[in-house]
């Protein structure tokens, strides 16, 4: 003991020695080589730097520093701290910019590093973003090369490395960068394009194999990724070979027919010159753009928040026909996730608006600022029971708050299209169509419509539709706003529902025609305001430079309120008006608060200042329900939670493996103790609700329960895990929204059985930007948990998500193609049904994707409030107009 307490005590001694100046100091000699030039570095003078190190040396009592007369090396003592200084210093700097964030100062400073490929597509759009809505922090950036640039972290110079290589195996160099204290946040990726004189290879296609093409002088060098393709496919340097340092070099020789080069697609920031042809690969080669930290710095807030906006925009350019399609799926599907919460660490760091000081907002606000200190963990059992929503007395309701569990930066749908956006945007806006508490499709602003044939839709208009300004709808405006829906400039969150879509056409005053390139079951209900149609204004839309649902320009729509206040990622207002077609709603007045948090939530509505609150979380469901005001009420949100794999990657490429982990889920227990029972283990990735036209609700279980399943087993995951190619198991990393903390705790529970057979699953929570980047296929990630809500609650929109072109899973099957493409034309709904039961068959039965639960959301409403028709489609068409007051 007394040998314990000595080392104890010396080891005190010695951290109270160091500092963090000394240990700059350390790193400044180990990286210039002498004590002049390390002091100049550090705007010190010589003897100064000098004075420093003798004095630590004799402290320590060894010497750090070697001195010649023209150098300075570290000693093994002086190098060990030195490299311990980069994380101490990060670790530091993330304490002082907490504390100064709470004292109101300004945020910090984030250095970026990375190669000059990467400042257009990457650096400069998120710089830009930073610069608005992160006002206190500043960004300095470093051209480096990516091995520079990782020195440039390792050694504490810069905070972020963005660097892009080929994708590789994710386990070996997840652990090296953690054994060096980094950390790694994929970005996006992207595949390599086979660019190739138009003469050559004449046969069709859209894909090329890349040893098919060996024949030919190849282009290399700085400007291409043509080493990457070569290594691949084993070729060897030929006597005819080029090397050009730019990629416009590149593609001007192959468009003078000398030779093929393969280029990234984001070299393509336009149509390659004439006589080029641009072609996929087969199989496809993928890069990857990552960030790179100290582990340590990735906790500073001003550096999370940077590598929030670097997650958060893909480059987007010229889409080469290969990947289009895919590409557009991938895209518009994920579009529809939940929104990411902004910025929520960083808060803006201007004065508050004084027009704030008197609302429930201050009031939120300050009770945000109590919520660590006063909130408990709720209870793991949940007493909720039906409740009856009350007798309609008939009166008007003056105004109501409603809390939304996250924030909005954009009103537009198109433009910020998570599953949020489109309960607000549904409160102002309306489409051709309605749904209606079975998903049924209603009249909207047609008051009829017919298929003329299997892809003819005529739309008959009100005439006495108006928008919010007093100006009719006309046709034209209804052409206009479908137009504009599905350009992927103007609307990348709706253009991929309307890819499918020919022509738009007025055909008669009151009358638009609408013509689908092939048959779509799906799209008749996309014509509503749960899916693609948000009709405006053309007039509107042009004052504004088409930027609505802005500040200055906020919505122009046909529903039953005007938005008359938005203030982004705070609040937004609605007054009732009397242009619209239907029946005038109660409500007068109405303010959504965007409120992250959700203890800040959960204190707002116990003070008073919340009617309605969205999503209450099932963690703290047993609190909302106890209070006095207010009550929860649970329905089937169609939402979707499962497991899936990279079937490219090792070791998820064996079916054995993903066998064991299929096995290695207990459903039921994560229902019953997580979700509180506030939820349904899920058998299938479709959900009994989207079979609603088909099948009544047992009927859908059972048919779905007909797809094969892997019952939680562990002796039958051991048994797997020992029949595959990796029986003594491995270790991985699967990522989880901090959006969805439900998805981390059940994660967490399946890292806890997969560690019985000898699997280590590594569960990290990172921000949703960066876990909706790993979505990607080439994020090389091998298991991942899916999230996903739909709106309208088709059968076929999140299987052709997770199995059609483009999905997660870099998961191929030509049956599956084409059921999925049949399940697209098929009209009748138990023979549609038929085709997506038999793609799921096949998928489960190569244990691609792991069902876990179909989900249930919980509402917080008033105790004075009704709602009519409350179900899984409750929020997506004009949904205020569904409200009463109740007697007593």
């Amino acid at each position: 003991m007394e040998l314990e307490n000595a080392g104890l005590i010396e080891i005190d001694a010695l951290t109270r020695v160091l500092d963090v100046h000394s240990l700059r100091i350390l790193v400044a000699i180990d990286r210039t080589g002498s004590i002049s030039a390390a002091a100049r570095s550090l705007g010190f003078s010589q003897p100064t730097i000098t004075q420093h190190v003798q004095r630590l040396e004799s402290r320590l009592g060894t010497p750090l520093v070697a001195r010649t007369a023209r150098s300075a090396s570290l000693t093994a003592i002086g190098q060990l701290l030195a490299a311990h200084a980069p994380r101490i210093d990060a670790s530091l700097t993330a304490a002082a910019t907490e504390l100064a964030r709470a004292l109101g100062h300004r945020v910090g400073t984030v250095r970026i590093a990375a190669p000059a490929e990467a400042v257009v597509g990457t650096i400069a759009p998120a710089l830009a973003r930073i610069a608005a809505d992160i006002p206190g922090i500043e960004v300095r950036f470093v051209e480096a090369e990516t091995d520079e640039a990782l020195e440039l972290v390792r050694s504490g110079r810069v905070d972020v490395a963005v660097t892009t290589g080929a994708a590789g195996a994710p386990g070996e160099r997840g652990q090296r960068l953690r054994r060096e204290g980094l950390r790694s946040t994929f970005l996006y990726g992207e595949e390599l394009i086979a660019v190739l004189p138009f003469d050559e290879m004449p046969q069709p296609g859209v894909r090329v194999e890349a040893s098919a093409l060996a024949h030919l002088p190849w282009i290399f060098g700085d400007g291409t990724r043509s080493a990457v393709v070569a290594e691949a496919v084993g070729r060897t340097g030929g006597p005819a070979d080029l090397a050009v340092s730019r990629p416009d070099a590149a593609l001007a020789l192959v468009a003078g027919g000398v030779g093929v080069a393969f280029l990234p697609e984001s070299a393509f920031a336009a149509a390659p010159p004439a006589g080029v042809r641009v072609l996929g690969l087969s199989p496809a080669l993928s890069l990857r753009t990552v960030a790179v930290t100290l582990a340590e710095a990735s906790e500073i807030p001003a550096v999370a928040a940077s590598l929030r906006m670097l997650a958060a925009r893909r480059p987007s350019g010229y889409e080469v026909e290969a990947l289009a399609d895919a590409r557009r799926r991938s895209n518009g599907h994920r579009a529809r996730f939940a929104r990411p919460i902004a910025l929520a660490t960083l808060p803006r760091l201007q004065e508050e608006d004084p027009l704030m000081s008197a609302t429930s907002r201050s009031r939120i606000a300050r009770a945000g600022a109590a919520a660590a200190g006063v909130l408990l963990l709720a209870a793991c059992t949940s007493g909720a029971a039906e409740s009856s929503t009350g007798t309609d007395t008939g009166e008007e309701i003056d105004h109501i708050s409603v809390a939304l569990p996250g924030s909005l930066s954009n009103l537009y749908v198109g433009q910020e299209a998570g599953i949020l956006n489109y309960y607000i945007a549904s409160i102002t806006q309306e489409g051709l169509v309605s749904v209606d508490a079975q998903g049924r499709v209603q009249p909207g602003l047609a008051e009829s419509w017919e298929q003329t044939d299997d892809v003819t839709y005529v739309y008959e208009l009100r005439d006495d539709a108006e928008f919010q300004d007093g100006t009719p709808v006309t046709a034209d405006d209804v052409v206009f706003s479908l137009e504009q829906a599905r350009d992927e400039t103007a609307s990348p969150g709706l253009a991929y529902y309307l890819a499918g879509v020919d022509t738009i056409e007025k055909t008669d005053e009151n009358e638009v025609t609408i013509t689908l390139t092939a048959p779509d079951a799906a799209f008749a209900a996309n014509m509503s305001s749960g899916g693609a149609a948000f009709i405006t204004s053309q007039a509107f839309w042009e004052e504004h430079g088409g930027k609505v649902g802005t500040a200055d320009a906020m919505l122009l729509g046909t529903g039953p309120y005007q938005v008359t206040e938005f203030v982004p990622d705070s609040h937004v207002q609605f007054e009732r008006v009397d242009t619209w077609w239907g029946e005038l709603p109660k409500v007068k007045s109405i303010t959504v608060e965007f409120i992250p948090d959700e203890s800040t939530r959960l204190l707002a509505a116990q003070a008073g200042d919340v009617d309605i609150a969205f999503n209450v979380p099932l963690a703290q469901s047993t609190q909302w329900e106890q209070l006095q005001t207010m009550r929860v009420e649970y329905v089937n949100d169609l939402s979707y939670v499962g497991l899936y794999f990279n079937t490219s990657l090792a070791p998820f490429d064996d079916p054995k493996v993903r066998e064991a982990f299929a096995h290695a889920v207990d459903r039921d227990a994560v229902v019953e103790k997580l979700l509180r029972g506030h939820g349904e283990a899920a058998t299938a990735i479709m959900t009994p609700e989207s079979l609603g036209k088909a099948y009544d609700a047992d009927e859908a279980r059972e048919v779905l329960a007909g797809i094969p399943q892997y019952d939680f087993d562990l002796s039958a995951a051991k048994e797997a895990l020992a029949a595959s190619e990796h029986p003594d198991g491995f270790e991985a990393e699967l990522l989880t929204p901090s959006t969805g903390p439900q998805l981390g705790t059940a994660a967490q529970s399946l890292a806890e059985n997969l560690s019985s057979i000898g699997i280590t699953l590594n569960v990290r929570e990172v921000p949703i930007e960066e876990w909706l980047a790993s979505l990607d296929a080439s994020s090389s990630y091998g298991a991942g948990m899916m999230w996903y809500f739909s709106t309208l609650g088709d059968p076929a929109e999140v299987p052709s998500y997770l199995l059609g072109a483009g999905n997660p899973s870099a998961y191929s099957n030509p049956e599956i193609d084409e059921l999925l493409a049949q399940a697209g034309t098929e009209s009748d709904p138990a023979a549609r049904v038929e085709l997506l039961v038999q793609a799921e068959t096949l998928q489960a039965e190569d244990v691609v994707n792991v069902p876990l639960w179909w989900g249930q959301s919980a509402t917080a409403f008033g105790n004075d409030l009704g709602f009519d028709d409350y179900s899984s489609f409750a929020f997506i068409s004009s949904w205020p107009t569904q409200i009463y007051r109740t007697a007593p």
